[in-house]
């Protein structure tokens, strides 16, 4: 081959070579330019991206030093996007193999919203479906089945799988012919596929937009066998679920649930709403009381997926924001102590079922170290209990410290000492002779004890509970200036605590118009021992009883301590304590109704004190026993503070249908007890110590 021949072939291959690179260099700057495809991209053509709302995790819920009572776990869920799975036909696939997957592992799946027997012959079934109901002859009316069947209105390509007249056999055989179905299958196979299928479609046509969860709490294993068979529009998602570490105060810490129509009504009304229809709210208790502070703020999920619907990215546009700590003032050592008490002593105490329940306040500020009623239940298994709990006749779901009123008997003597005090119409000398009996007004009413207490000043009058003493001062007062003292001591009027409470009754003219009844001037000497109308909650007394012997400033009870961010960087709240009302009284007759309330022990041969007291922790108290069902049985109430000298808690407890006040002491020297005891302070202080750090 000649030099020439060479050069030639040489500069035929140059030129070929200059061709195509200038041929690909205008596809290339065509592509990037005038098309506005990036080549780093171009492998994604065949992806379509999504976005959902992420909700936030709740924030932790502790006692007042840090101890954790609520926190949050994670769940795995599984959810399904048939919108991602491709035709009918692979959709039915998709989700027979998902199922195949469940009976496998033996994993429950959700299939509770279409309205259908579980297998042939078909039937419509009502239970648990707000879209069927029956008429009053027990008629299926089906004026719904247009949405059951899942019209897309207003479209061109309505699903549409039957009509008001369609029975439940032909509606499942449309909706198989639909998703084409094997017909090797069985009737109920075919069902359980449908019955998923149809709780989808729900939401894909958005007929109704809560969450769908095919199973939920699945584990590792069932996890691993999905993602292996890649399922198209099967995603396993985390979400965060209420833990509790505690089994104690469920009454308090309440529940959290889906947002009810009630409640998206109510907060869809408000121009700031940021909450969407399946967030998590607070339904009871501290959930619900402190929810602004727990709920944190949603973030945005954006997910990636291929051309078989199979998800390979998730990216967050948004992150989610955990909710904030809240610091409760209860002691979850001592509330622990609280309820185990209520349980070991009220069926001792109590032989006609009744209920009980116990306050510990703190004399400081009013702050709840403690409240429980019982019977209980435990917070962790709520919904699955939830059945048996209501229909349990003590009524464990009732919170008898909150919402239970109760006729305080003579513990209310100290309000009516302190208005007789303040009238003027008696001091730390004035004596009253007990014969044993008053006569009012032509009625002769008798002291519990029928022999008489003699000569009775304030201070005895306090220390035997005698019922002449204060029926002359209840007359002498009137009904007026008592329910006024009453008022102010906090009985009877709300007390500030933040979650639902009673407000309870004084006894007058008003209430008693209220309902009808006619009130009697001679009511008055019932009243000014704590029975007729007069009707209270136990942290009403609590506090009353505080506010006395902190020297008449009534504070707010309350169980919010403080917030704080979920890091616990930042003091987002600190509770300061409130004055909602003062009650005047001179030093020397606090004192003398102080002393006597330090003299029932032993007037009332009391010995549950007797280990506390040794140890130089002096107990005040006052017993009271109050008359219910017609005077058939009896509630028993008590009320103790200690130290004496310097008060630091109050205790109030009752048992329903207990034989007296007196009865029910052992409950409160439970609490006082553990309290006041070496292994309990040395708890606070290392607790205190540890949040410092």
């Amino acid at each position: 081959m000649g030099k020439r021949s060479l050069y030639f072939r040489t500069a035929i291959v140059a030129l070929l070579l200059l061709a195509m690179s200038g041929y690909y260099g205008w596809a290339a700057y065509d592509a990037i330019v005038n098309q506005a495809i990036d080549p780093q991209e171009s492998n994604e053509i065949n992806t379509y991206t999504t976005s959902k709302t992420v909700q936030a995790a709740r924030g932790d819920i502790t006692d007042r030093y840090g101890n954790v009572l609520v926190t949050n776990r994670a769940e795995y869920v599984v959810t399904l996007d048939v919108d991602a799975m491709g035709s009918e036909e692979n959709q039915a696939a998709v989700v027979q193999r998902l199922i195949e997957i469940c009976k496998e592992l033996d994993v429950e799946w959700n299939d509770e919203e279409l309205p259908v027997s579980d297998s042939s012959p078909y039937s419509y079934t009502t239970d648990g479906n707000a879209y069927l109901t029956r008429d009053d002859d027990g008629t299926l009316t089906q004026t719904r089945l247009y949405q059951l069947c899942l019209a897309v209105r207003g479209t061109s390509d309505s699903i549409f799988w039957g009509d008001n007249t369609t029975s439940a056999d032909e509606l499942m055989n449309n909706m198989t012919d639909y998703f084409q179905l094997n017909a090797s299958l069985s009737s109920s196979e075919q069902r359980e596929i449908l019955g998923v299928l149809y709780s989808a479609y729900l939401r894909s046509e958005e007929v109704t937009y809560s969450t769908y969860y095919f199973a939920e709490d699945v584990d590792i294993d069932f996890i691993t066998m999905v993602e292996e068979e890649s399922l198209a529009g099967v995603n396993i998602e985390a979400l965060s679920v209420r833990e509790y570490k505690t089994s104690y105060a469920a009454h308090l810490l309440g529940q959290v649930g889906a947002i009810t129509a009630e409640k998206w009504e109510e907060l869809s009304a408000d121009e700031d709403n940021t909450y969407n229809m399946n967030n998590t709210i607070g339904l009871s208790g501290v959930e619900s009381a402190f929810e602004e502070y727990l709920k944190g703020v949603d973030g945005t999920l954006q997910l990636t997926y291929d051309n078989d619907g199979v998800l390979v990215d998730e990216t967050y546009t948004v992150e989610p924001q955990s909710g904030n700590t809240v610091a409760l003032t209860l002691d979850s050592g001592l509330q622990e102590v609280a309820e185990n008490a209520l349980a070991e002593y009220t069926e001792q105490i109590n032989s006609l079922n009744g209920g009980s329940a116990v306050v510990v306040i703190s004399v400081e500020d009013s702050s709840v170290l403690a409240m429980a009623s019982y019977p209980t239940y435990d917070p962790a298994t709520y919904n699955e209990d939830y059945e048996e709990l209501a229909e349990d006749d003590l009524l464990p779901l009732y919170n008898r410290a909150l919402l239970g009123t109760y006729a305080p008997g003579s513990t209310y003597k100290i309000c009516t000492a302190t208005a007789a005090v303040n009238a003027g119409v008696t001091d730390t000398t004035r004596t009253v002779n007990c014969t044993g009996s008053y006569n009012n007004s032509g009625t002769i009413q008798t002291c519990w004890r029928k022999s008489g207490h003699g000569l009775e000043n304030l201070s005895a009058a306090i220390r035997d509970s005698c019922n002449v003493y204060f029926y002359t001062m209840g007359t002498e007062v009137g009904i007026s200036y008592l329910t006024e003292t009453a008022q102010a001591y906090g009985l009877g009027v709300a007390t500030g605590i933040e979650l639902t409470e009673s407000t309870g009754v004084n006894a007058g003219p008003e209430y008693s118009e209220s309902v009808g009844a006619i009130w009697y001037q001679g009511n008055v000497t019932s009243a000014a021992i704590g029975q007729s109308d007069n009707q209270f909650t136990l942290l009403q007394i609590a506090n009353y009883i505080a506010t006395f012997v902190r020297g008449g400033d009534r504070y707010d009870a309350h169980l919010l301590n403080s917030v704080k961010t979920n890091d616990n960087t930042q003091v987002l709240y600190e509770h300061e304590s409130e004055i909602l009302s003062t009650v005047e009284l001179s030093d020397a007759a606090r004192e003398a109704i102080i002393e006597g309330m330090g003299q029932v022990i032993e007037a009332d041969d009391i010995t549950d004190f007797e280990e506390l007291e040794a140890s130089g922790v002096k107990v005040g108290c006052k017993t009271g026993t109050a008359q219910i069902n017609n005077n058939s049985a009896t509630n028993g109430l008590f009320v103790a503070f200690a130290p004496i000298d310097d008060p630091e808690i109050v205790v109030c407890s009752v048992v329903e249908k207990a034989e007296a006040g007196a009865d029910t002491v052992a409950i409160a020297a439970s609490i006082m007890d553990y309290y006041f005891s070496d292994e309990a302070t040395l708890e606070r202080v290392e607790a205190e110590n540890q949040l410092l750090q």
